[in-house]
């Protein structure tokens, strides 16, 4: 997996990119992916927190929280298999 780890969270960084790509990458990431492995997901797309809550929601991962830090928006979800 060439994605940053930090602090046993899996980084994600989308920046740069719009809807629908930071949850495409999101989708192809989750192939590496580990039941209970913390994603976090930086981002600059403004509509990225609702399609995060949605596609969480869809897939049944624990979406954990998001926060805004200068233009960027970070969002943490625990990946569940399902």
């Amino acid at each position: 997996m060439k994605d940053l780890v930090e602090n046993d969270e899996i980084i994600l960084d989308t920046c740069g990119t719009e809807c629908p790509i930071p949850v495409l990458k999101a989708r192809r990431l989750a192939s590496q992916l580990k039941n209970g492995m913390i994603v976090k997901v930086i981002a600059t797309d403004p509509l990225a927190e609702a399609d995060f809550q949605y596609y969480c929601s869809q897939s049944n991962y624990e979406y954990l929280d998001c926060n805004k830090k200068d233009k960027k928006i970070i969002i943490r979800y625990i990946f569940k298999n399902n």
